[in-house]
């Protein structure tokens, strides 16, 4: 993961130098202190319905855009932008996404937070679990009245050529979908597909035709070319869900349940 978040950090800078403005970096929205970012920005419009009158959505992809959410960290002068998935599971209802979001700070199981954003609701999300290896973070976020949870159902396996479908939250864009297929393994613990991602993607939820999740997007490919580095957006790297420790992850859940509100 190190090398692909540094690979932008490189293009990044040179970015910074030549144009002083903000830029979008992977997921990452920055901008100086003084800037105010737009509204919009953090109350998309989420549902589409309808193309010409007739529904194009598959059981799949209404399950995608409908858990979809939109997270963002804040930091002094800026604002990390990222895509999760609104689940449930034993009780709990919990967001996943991508570790990197924290990029800036050392995440804190039980203290970190991060803000949720749905159509008509902002709350805050507690860090119960991370993996900044995988690339994999869960928050712990109370029921959502304007997202529909999915089941925390995880692929165990999977096969080259496999359809799959994500839903998130590129640059400054309402929520899109985007269907793709597994063409096979990348860096450490990575999957590939091939699809379409850009800046705000991150965390977005990859779900595989059966609804089970695959994993989460945490980065696409940096190539080489006769101008120099450049990102490649249809060679997507996936984290894979199934290495979330499970066991972990509850013992976290219970007890944040436990120690809510302690001390008031």
């Amino acid at each position: 993961m190190f090398y692909k978040v540094f690979s932008f950090w490189v293009i990044f800078s040179f970015w910074v130098f030549a144009s002083c403005s903000p830029v979008s970096l992977g997921e990452i929205e920055i901008s100086s202190p003084s800037e105010v970012l737009s509204e919009t920005l953090a109350t998309p419009v989420f549902d589409v319905g309808l193309y010409d009158g007739q529904s194009y959505e598959t059981h799949v992809h209404r399950q995608s855009r409908q858990s979809a959410v939109r997270i963002r960290v804040e930091y002094p002068g800026m604002t990390i932008y990222g895509s999760g998935t609104y689940m449930k599971w034993r009780g709990h209802t919990i967001v996943v996404t991508a570790a990197h979001l924290f990029a800036f700070s050392t995440p804190k199981t039980l203290d970190s937070e991060a803000v949720i954003v749905t159509p008509s609701e902002k709350v805050f999300g507690k860090l119960v679990y991370v993996d900044e290896y995988v690339d994999i973070a869960v928050f712990a976020v109370p029921k959502l009245q304007s997202r529909k949870a999915a089941t925390f159902n995880r692929a165990q396996s999977f096969e080259i050529g496999d359809p799959v479908v994500y839903s998130g939250f590129p640059g400054p864009n309402n929520l899109l979908t985007f269907d793709g297929s597994i063409t096979g393994t990348g860096y450490a613990t990575d999957i590939v597909i091939q699809t379409f991602a850009w800046p705000g993607s991150s965390g977005s939820g990859v779900y595989n035709s059966k609804g089970e999740l695959v994993g989460v997007v945490v980065s696409i490919m940096v190539g080489g070319g006769p101008s120099g580095s450049q990102l490649i957006g249809s060679v997507v790297y996936v984290a894979p869900a199934s290495l979330i420790d499970s066991a972990y992850l509850l013992q976290n859940l219970q007890k944040l349940k436990r120690t809510r509100n302690a001390g008031f």
